[in-house]
């Protein structure tokens, strides 16, 4: 359940037997060596999508080599703080490339439109000074969108017997869910291919927004309808990178036994999940949401 703002109220799903030591492995992973080489995973993951994007749906060449240099450092990041700031350098360079995209509304609509909704805009609110609370309609779908990812992550997390709050690339905040916002990071640029097809290709209506007297940017219900209906596909596009973390935990950690080497690969129904990298196929990147 999320507000119109795109913020998570509730999550709920199928209940599910949840193996303690795999939570516990959870919780130890900084201590384990798992929460590095889980976060360079991520991080590689994230910066190689948003490297397609930017080359073959933004058609900036300039930006997606930067982001393809930053990700070289990835190998050779020695710790988290790190491997954060590599995913700053090249989230600068992979957004300024969004700051002016024009976005298409109908003619009729022209005059009720204000001159700073007819661009894409920076992701970091004026309001907020973070991407909460925007104030263009791009950057407002854009959150709603991260708002259904996020409560795919936070239930295929629950799913697999994991803590979705503890985080591990991400750090603890109360009422958040940190490792949900984790298992997001290499599915967000797939999110990002599909806004960017939809303001790219169609117009939006004036209809679909309102403007808080603050400048805050708000969706209206029938806009919301229509992004909720991608909530089954971003589930499918987590699955994956939910199992292989937590398998990445089981094995890394030293839970696992010549009984028991695998865990259960409950969202994708995959034999096996290898502890080595993320089974993504960017492919979806460059194709319309189904």
């Amino acid at each position: 359940m999320l507000e119109r703002d795109g913020s998570v109220l509730i999550t709920t799903g199928p209940a599910r037997a949840s193996d303690p030591r795999l939570r516990r492995a959870q919780s130890l992973a900084h201590a384990s060596g798992a929460a590095l080489r889980i976060t360079r995973e991520l991080v590689r993951q994230k910066l190689t999508g948003q490297e397609l994007v930017a080359r073959n749906k933004l058609l900036d060449p300039t930006t997606a080599d930067a982001i393809a240099t930053f990700s070289k450092e990835l190998p050779t990041a020695q710790n988290i703080a790190s491997i954060r700031l590599i995913e700053a350098q090249a989230a600068s360079a992979y957004w300024s490339a969004w700051r002016t995209l024009p976005l298409i509304f109908p003619k009729k609509d022209s005059p009720r439109v204000p001159e700073h909704w007819r661009s894409f805009g920076t992701r970091i609110s004026p309001l907020t000074g973070s991407p909460r609370l925007a104030v263009t309609p791009g950057c407002a779908m854009m959150n709603y969108l991260y708002a259904l990812l996020e409560t795919e992550a936070t239930l295929a997390a629950r799913a697999l017997g994991l803590d979705a709050s503890i985080g591990i690339f991400h750090v603890d905040q109360p009422n958040r869910d940190s490792l949900a916002c984790d298992l997001m990071e290499p599915v967000r640029p797939q999110v990002d291919a599909y806004l960017l097809d939809w303001i790219t290709t169609q117009p939006l209506k004036r209809e679909w927004f309102f403007e808080q007297r603050n400048g805050n940017a708000r969706l209206m219900a029938s806009l919301t309808e229509k992004l909720s209906e991608t909530a089954p596909t971003w589930g499918r596009a987590v699955a994956p990178v939910a199992e292989w973390v937590a398998q990445a935990l089981w094995s890394l950690a030293g839970k696992s036994t010549s009984k028991e080497p695998t865990l259960p690969t409950r969202l994708t129904q995959r034999q096996e999940a290898k502890a080595e990298e993320i089974p993504l196929s960017f492919e979806k990147i460059l194709c319309p949401v189904e």
